[in-house]
């Protein structure tokens, strides 16, 4: 890897994790990472204008980019922490069961960013980049799980994965249980609406009956926009996210 392109990766990640503690209240805008630059003494002898100068070099797409950098810092995360886990889980479902919850687990102190991070996702000028973000998260579970397939079921197991994986974060919103039990419990119960998840060879519209699980849900996503995304991951299996 270039030097240069490893050191703008080390100042994009200082970046992100400074800016998080300012995202609830400035949401994932230029002033949140600047107050996190600030924090972090990250050219502090430049102005404000010339740090911001800096960070739209860096992040040449604004809030996406920050949130796509965000997403991409938690899964690596999740892959170390998992990776630490004596003994794994056996069977695939607890192992994708485990490896969620540990996603969410890291997200807990970012709560309020994931929920204003998922309105800004949902922007139609932004899916492009957006089903990046979630393929890469579906394919960062599967792979951790141990998936090694190449044919058909590769797509259809992510396709799947993203049902799972957004209902379930939907839920896990406005969980307000300890240790996020209930989100846990809901999670077990998508698991079990897949029959043989390993195994799946469904076509997306079966996936439709997820929907039902999302009342009382609507007022933190459009969840048309949900079934959009996969809709559109199962499109472009040739494309550069492949």
């Amino acid at each position: 890897m270039n030097t240069n392109t490893f050191d703008n990766n080390q100042i994009r990640i200082e970046l992100i994790k400074a800016m998080l503690t300012h995202v609830p209240f400035d949401g994932w805008t230029w002033e949140a990472m600047e107050q996190g630059a600030i924090d972090i003494g990250y050219e502090h002898k430049k102005t404000s204008s010339e740090r911001i100068n800096i960070f739209k070099d860096l992040f040449k797409n604004g809030s996406i980019d920050f949130i796509d950098f965000f997403s991409e810092i938690i899964d690596q995360e999740v892959k170390e922490n998992y990776n630490l886990i004596e003994p794994k889980p056996v069977r695939v479902p607890e192992k994708i069961k485990k490896i969620i919850m540990i996603r969410l687990n890291l997200c807990q102190k970012y709560k309020e960013a994931v929920r204003s991070s998922i309105s800004l996702t949902a922007i139609p000028f932004n899916t492009k980049i957006s089903l990046n973000i979630l393929y890469r998260t579906c394919n960062s579970i599967w792979r951790i799980a141990g998936d090694k397939s190449t044919d058909f079921s590769f797509y259809t197991r992510r396709i799947s994965l993203a049902a799972v994986y957004t209902s379930t974060l939907l839920f896990w919103l406005n969980d307000k249980s300890n240790n996020n039990i209930e989100t846990e419990f809901f999670l077990d119960r998508r698991l079990k609406d897949i029959n043989n998840i390993s195994n799946l060879k469904r076509p997306l519209s079966d996936l439709n009956k997820f929907t039902k699980n999302f009342n009382g849900l609507k007022n933190t996503i459009n969840i048309k926009s949900v079934f959009s995304f996969l809709k559109k991951i199962n499109k472009i299996k040739n494309s550069s996210i492949s």
